[in-house]
């Protein structure tokens, strides 16, 4: 370890002081980084002799530590980026396909052998075979020569320090298949969604609504599980589908939606159906069962939540016509995990592949263990990415016909008997013993009905039987589990050349759905959806839903619901599925709109949901037109007022506007919910007013807190000198102006209030219905809270299905509940910040001066192994200290849904509740000049290797939401790189 990170080390976690010493030192390393120091790696002055190279090539280290690779065929930039990889971030590697594939017991102990099982069942591994079995030779060739240069760097240097860690001495070496199923276990991440957890709360809300003599339909997914966004900007406004051009005006649209309580009914149930039935006892214990088994699995669990902690992104894209330049702007910023390592790694590469017209040239960032940039830009394109909820999972109740030995041999469809498959499972666990490594030993404990034996059923896209009891089971039918081509997608992505190239790539890219942003330096914007949608038989044939029963509860396998994906009748160009997809042109896109720009951030991208109903909209030609049922809206909300503003303004935008724009900090939410607060104060402070909320309004601190929030600009700073802050610089700390200290304070309060209003509400009139433990996730419970706001005046307060989330004893008028409930929610949120619970935030102090966001508001940048790998930790050489004693993590401003997100839990009242580990993953900003003009940050840096000084270099930058040079040209790139590693073919 070098004396400087020694230093780092040794300054400590003890008072203020020390602190910003720590940070000085790491400012002092990043400009050593930044100058070409000697703490960049030395050249090697030899060629490296590599078996299975065709020609010479080099990888090329900047400053930054950035490689870029040149060579002369495709294959051989794949085997250098695999040695790349494996040099830079193996163990990430190594640890993402064992967690995919279900052997992570296998590195880190019997601690993940019941994760490990849950996850075999679902079979990504299985899944992952099937699409390389379907892949060209071509495909797999150029997998072999990725997984080659991971071979090649694995025989040839020590493995990294977690091995020892774990007392191992070796790793598995890298194969093709653990290429696709790191590139099956992103897309698993940003597209899986089980039915469980929603089935299991409209079930206990059907059992509450029968005691309470009240339609559980209205009561969950009228008030309190709504479709319908709180803010009603879409992508694409008057999206057709089926029309063979897309063009779309302003993205803003009529807010009667949100407001009129005439639409907050879905019609979900026909006329014939009894909706007390939508959920059965069986399914419901079969949900409830199965959700016990997968609730702690991280790489599951996850997915029970439609809304709550899930990947989210930003992206937008302006047209030259209202740029400084003339030149479209393109932004994005994915949302994923704020782990250490980064979930990306920054590349650029470079083929003279004589097989193509031109060189491949491409930057960005790639995913360890793929070959190829996942997200960037070559010499003429530019694109970006974010999720898109495309519904593209089932959850069945499956009948079987078991054995003697009690295991299914069949399911039963339609009376007919229809085979399934069994798969065997073994399993290996690391026994780490003092003294000993690589003690891997099988564990034979588990049963044959506990993991020992998957069930298939082809019916299903060969998806798995996850839970069953006596002959009925749960199923889980999902695109991805067949062979998809999303690493075939971006490969031609890499290459294309135009907007057509462009296109003809994404109908490769089967699952995982994104919403595409594209720019080029011909001028041209764009947006696609991508990604393959079943069509469902009731749906596509029946116009409603099989028995009422929608697709986002568990479904019926039967077949008397028609419930069932149809078979393929009309293929799709490259179509995978083999099932009835909605065509390209149903898809939403846009190309050039009139509006001159396009912006998505995880919202209804068509406004599909914005009448409270998802089976609203019908196809062309006949049947329900159905993507999805829940969207984010508070981030694309900001970002489209802030674009139109621009426009409206005059104001020709620049790429500096657009990287504050990216860190823009102001909660939306705020500012469309505040007002209802303010107003209660308003209506409470009025001669006459109940002497209840007449008594609320006087106290002072009361009083303090609404004055605050009346002159709050909503922005989220983190108020402290020790904090990091969106346009501020990195290397030298900045002591806040007093706006900031107030804007501050102002979040705080405001952030503790809405958690208080959202339990005194929402959460209080379900409790007393029996729905303690059913409440809605955070997302959806503040929603509806809102909506309940909004639509007061014609309510008064009364949900849907009657019953009153604004009750207080006592009240004489509906208005002074609701007044009540809102004022004494701030009153108790301050009692909150006041008592001993937050002592180590905030002193016990009563004075609101005090209540800095950023000492609730903290992130800690973890590592699966914890300290001293994650930072800020004890023995972290790298100069991030926790913020205090009891506060672990850094400070940083944003807040939840804003546009630099920090997204925490809605209902946080605790210290430590209010920290987040979501974020952007990358952020990048690019100018469609010639040459492409563009900049980029990573949280974190390029190597994963404890130690090395690249370890953490980004980090300061990105907290700060500052960036670096991404060069387009690999000349540019690679010139002056302080560190060339030159290859050359094995004799």
């Amino acid at each position: 370890m070098s004396a400087v990170f020694w230093v780092i080390q040794k300054s400590g976690r003890h008072g203020m002081a020390k602190k910003l010493v720590a940070r000085t030192y790491l400012r002092s390393c990043l400009i050593a980084i930044l100058c070409g120091s000697g703490m960049a790696a030395t050249a090697f002055a030899d060629t490296i002799s590599a078996p299975g190279l065709s020609a010479p090539g080099t990888i090329s280290y900047d400053v930054e530590g950035i490689p870029t690779i040149q060579a002369s065929t495709d294959n051989d930039v794949a085997f250098l980026q695999g040695y790349m990889h494996a040099r830079d971030r193996f163990f990430e590697m190594d640890l993402t396909r064992r967690k995919v594939s279900g052997t992570l017991s296998e590195l880190v102990g019997a601690s993940q052998l019941a994760s490990d099982v849950q996850t075999r069942t679902l079979g990504l591994r299985r899944a992952s075979w099937a699409t390389l079995n379907a892949m060209s030779d071509d495909s797999r060739g150029w997998l072999k020569a990725y997984a080659n240069g991971v071979n090649f760097w694995l025989s040839t240097q020590p493995l990294p320090p977690e091995y020892g860690a774990l007392q191992l001495s070796r790793a598995d070496p890298w194969t093709p298949l653990d290429t696709v199923i790191v590139g099956k276990a992103l897309a698993f991440q940003l597209s899986f969604d089980l039915d469980i957890d929603r089935t299991i709360q409209f079930g206990a809300f059907q059992q509450a609504a029968a005691a309470a003599h009240v339609d559980p339909v209205a009561l969950f997914f009228g008030d309190t599980n709504r479709f319908a966004p709180p803010d009603n900007r879409v992508t694409i406004p008057n999206f057709v589908p089926g029309a063979s051009t897309s063009t779309s005006g302003s993205s803003t649209t009529s807010a009667l939606a949100h407001t009129s309580l005439a639409s907050s009914l879905p019609t979900l149930v026909a006329a014939t159906n009894t909706p007390t039935q939508l959920v059965d006892d069986d399914t419901l214990a079969l949900a409830i069962a199965y959700r016990a088994k997968i609730a702690n699995v991280d790489f599951i669990a996850p997915h029970l939540k439609a809304r709550e902690d899930r990947a989210g992104s930003n992206e937008w894209v302006v047209s030259g016509q209202y740029t400084a330049t003339g030149k479209p702007l393109l932004m994005n910023d994915p949302h994923l995990s704020l782990a250490l390592p980064p979930v990306f790694n920054e590349v650029h590469l470079y083929s003279s592949d004589s097989r193509y017209a031109q060189p491949l040239n491409v930057s960005g960032v790639s995913v360890p263990g793929t070959p190829g940039v996942i997200q960037g830009c070559n010499q003429k394109v530019c694109w970006g990415t974010t999720t898109n909820g495309l519904d593209v999972t089932d959850t069945f109740k499956e009948t079987f016909h078991l054995n003697s030995f009690g295991l299914p041999y069949a399911t039963m469809h339609n009376g007919v008997e229809e085979p399934v498959q069994w798969e065997f499972q073994s399993y290996f666990v690391n026994q780490m013993k003092a003294g000993t490594v690589d003690n891997l030993v099988r564990d034979n404990s588990i049963g044959y009905l506990n993991g020992a034996v998957t069930v298939i059923i082809p019916r299903r896209n060969n998806g798995p039987m996850v839970q069953l009891s006596g002959n009925i089971g749960l199923s889980v039918q999902y695109t991805g589990w067949g062979p998809t081509f999303e690493l075939e997608s971006f490969r031609r992505i890499n290459r294309s050349q135009n907007l057509a190239d462009f296109k003809t790539a994404l109908s490769y890219f089967d699952v995982g759905s994104q919403n595409f942003a594209y720019s080029d330096t011909d001028g041209h914007i764009a947006y696609f959806t991508s990604a393959e949608a079943p069509v469902r038989d009731d749906l596509q044939n029946g116009n409603a839903p099989g028995g009422g029963i929608p697709p986002w509860l568990i479904r019926d396998g039967s077949g008397a619901l028609h419930h069932d994906w149809l078979p393929v009748q009309h293929p799709q160009p490259n179509q995978a599925l083999p099932y009835e997809i909605l065509p390209a042109n149903e898809m939403p896109f846009v190309i050039d709109p009139a509006q001159g720009y396009i912006a998505n951030a995880n919202n209804d991208p068509i406004g599909i949901t914005l009448g409270n109903n998802p089976l609203a909209k019908q196809r062309p030609g006949g049947g329900i037109y159905y993507l999805n049922f829940n969207f984010d809206a508070y981030r694309m909300g900001q970002i489209d007022r802030k674009l139109s503003e621009f426009i409206a303004d005059g104001h020709k935008i620049t790429m500096q506007d657009m990287q504050q724009l990216q860190g823009n900090t102001q909660s939306l939410d705020a500012e469309l919910v505040l007002p209802h607060l303010l107003g209660a104060y308003s209506n409470a402070s009025a001669s006459g007013a109940w002497p209840q909320l007449a008594a609320l309004a006087a106290d002072p601190q009361v009083t303090e807190a609404i004055s605050r929030l009346t002159a709050w600009d909503f922005s989220t700073p983190t108020g402290l000198p020790q904090g990091y802050d969106s346009g501020n610089s990195p290397l030298l700390p900045a002591h806040p102006t007093q706006q900031q200290l107030d804007a501050s304070v102002a979040a705080s309060i405001f952030g503790i209030w809405r958690s208080m209003a959202v339990q005194n509400s929402i959460d209080a009139t379900l409790t007393k219905l029996g729905l303690a433990s059913y409440l809605p996730d955070g997302s959806d419970a503040y929603v509806a809270f809102k909506f309940q706001l909004d639509a007061f005046d014609a309510t008064g307060g009364k949900g849907a299905a009657g019953v009153g989330f604004f009750n207080v004893s006592g009240a004489p008028t509906p208005q002074a509940g609701r007044d009540y409930v809102l004022l004494k929610s701030l009153q108790q949120g301050l009692a909150r910040f006041a008592s001993a619970d937050f002592a180590a935030a905030f002193g016990g102090s009563t004075h609101q001066a005090d209540y800095h966001w950023g000492a609730l508001h903290r992130i800690v940048f973890s590592h699966p192994l914890g300290a001293p790998f994650s930072v800020p930790s004890a023995g972290n050489p790298y100069g991030f200290s926790d913020l205090g004693a009891n506060l672990p993590g850094v400070a940083r401003d944003g807040s939840w849904q804003t546009i630099n997100v920090g997204s925490h839990d809605i209902r946080a009242n605790s210290l430590n509740g209010f920290m987040f580990g979501g974020g952007p993953a990358r952020r990048f900003v690019g100018e469609m000049a010639t040459p492409i003009n563009a900049v980029e940050i990573i949280p974190g840096g390029p190597s994963d290797v404890i130690g090395s000084p690249y370890y953490a270099s980004q980090l300061s930058r990105w907290l700060t939401v500052n960036y670096h040079a991404m060069p387009i040209d690999s000349i540019t790139a690679a010139t002056g790189a302080p560190t060339v590693i030159s290859f050359a073919p094995h004799p």
